[in-house]
């Protein structure tokens, strides 16, 4: 018997205790998921097969949500923030063994828009600002992980951009300044999108 039939034989047993615990109610079915998904993360620590690793992301995700539903977060919705940042780990992961960057911007944004929505599940008070925040901080993630070596400064200068409408919004917010400054921006920042798209295809063409 060779050792990949030895664990899947472990995995076997140990998924049989498990339905045998659900089936006497000594757990419930999001606490079989997520034991399920440990599992199967410690497996990957054995095999290093990337899908061991998605796949027990993704249950463990699914189980996490139903658990922090249940005994946690009760009445606050906490799926966005979960799905968007099992959406972004496993982009990353991904992104990390293929070294694609349209999974770099996929893993931080979905990261960012995530825990902002779990944000305004907890926070009472108008935080639109801080989304324009997350974004620009995503952008400098992106910077740093993907494009420093590449002396690629587009997603250092869209994050400083975002980081400076985030604290305009807040001082908004705050009533700090009372004329209306959106209007002007939500005709800059097309025209930004576009100067910084043209320099993008000017360099790649370059």
């Amino acid at each position: 018997m060779g050792k990949r039939d030895y664990l899947f034989g472990v995995f076997l047993v140990f998924v049989g205790i498990l339905f045998l615990l659900l089936n006497f109610k000594v757990i419930t079915l999001e606490w079989l998921m997520f034991i399920l998904s440990v599992g199967i993360l410690i497996g990957y620590l054995f095999k290093r097969s990337i899908m061991h690793l998605v796949f027990g992301i993704i249950l463990l995700g699914i189980s996490s949500i139903s658990i922090l539903d249940k005994y946690v977060f009760e009445g606050i919705d906490v799926e966005r923030f979960l799905f968007l940042t099992i959406l972004g780990i496993v982009s990353l992961i991904f992104y990390a063994r293929e070294k694609n960057k349209s999974l770099l911007a996929i893993g931080a944004m979905s990261m960012a828009f995530g825990l902002y929505n779990l944000l305004t599940e907890i926070v009472v008070r108008d935080i639109k600002w801080m989304l324009y925040l997350l974004f620009g901080i995503s952008f400098y993630i992106m910077y740093l992980v993907g494009y420093r070596d590449s002396n690629s400064k587009w997603p250092r200068e869209i994050g400083s951009v975002m980081i400076i409408i985030s604290l305009v919004f807040l001082l908004t917010s705050q009533t700090m300044l009372k004329f209306p400054i959106w209007r002007y921006i939500f005709y800059i920042l097309p025209v930004l999108l576009i100067v910084v798209g043209a320099i993008i295809i000017y360099d790649r063409r370059k």
